[in-house]
């Protein structure tokens, strides 16, 4: 299995217990081309949820503190959240607590303790076909060190894609001409080479004009932004770029357009 589907199948487990949760991620990350994220509460795996890319959550019912139930109504009152699969994990014979789970979306449940080909097959079904990062790449070109890191953490955290980076317009421009490249996130704030004249070398090029492009700006000035309106850019994303909230429009971009 390569390095890229394993990234494309990230799995979050929450369980208060220790053993299950090592149990779990050996099981997984053994059987199946994923990677095993693990934490002990519904708090910190609505954080970690929040803050990078998971494909598929298991969730413990019975934990203290905060329940499986809790975390289930948070996830669901949480526009980012509401859709994230979810499969709970349960040593509870308890129908009220399963039908409230199914209330709140969930569609599968494994009991405890399971069994190691169980817990496979239902977690395979769910993530459905094997996902790679590899098949989409987008590249971020900023000359801003600091503004290009945050970005690229942003985007590697949140987006199942293949994220490259160019710390100048010309360096941008030169890697479009020599690799495969699906969508560019360009800096309007560049010296010399910006994303505006970035846009322009797109839709001059035969070989390069159906890759969309989004702009990057700091900027509040209506001019500014009418201008990244009739630039040919699909749109643009605010700096500075410390929430997922940020990347809404190339989300909702590769959603229409997978």
């Amino acid at each position: 299995m390569s390095a890229e589907q394993i990234e494309g199948n990230v799995i979050l487990v929450i369980d208060d217990d220790e053993i299950n949760l090592q149990m779990a991620k050996m099981i997984l990350e053994k059987k199946l081309p994923c990677r095993v994220i693990t934490c002990d509460n519904g708090v910190q795996g609505i954080e970690i949820m929040r803050r990078q890319y998971v494909k598929l959550v298991l969730l413990d019912i019975m934990m203290p503190f905060f329940n499986g139930i809790q975390t289930l109504e948070k996830m669901r009152e949480d526009p980012k959240l509401k859709n994230m699969p979810v499969i709970m994990l349960t040593a509870s014979t308890d129908k009220q607590h399963i039908s409230k789970a199914i209330q709140f979306g969930v569609k599968d449940y494994v009991r405890k303790p399971f069994m190691p080909d169980e817990l496979v097959g239902r977690v395979s079904k769910r993530l459905g076909p094997i996902t790679t990062k590899s098949t989409y790449t987008i590249l971020v070109v900023d000359d801003d060190p600091a503004d290009l890191k945050r970005a690229t953490l942003l985007m590697e955290s949140h987006l199942p894609h293949k994220i490259v980076t160019a710390s100048s317009g010309i360096e941008g421009m030169e890697f479009l001409r020599k690799h495969k490249i699906n969508m560019v996130v360009a800096s309007t704030e560049m010296s010399f080479i910006n994303g505006f004249r970035i846009v322009d070398f797109i839709r001059g090029d035969a070989n390069l004009k159906n890759i969309p492009a989004f702009l990057i700006t700091s900027s509040t000035d209506p001019e500014v932004i009418d201008k990244i309106d009739n630039s040919g850019a699909k749109g643009y994303i605010k700096k500075p770029l410390v929430s997922v909230d940020a990347l809404e429009p190339i989300v909702n971009f590769l959603k229409k357009n997978k």
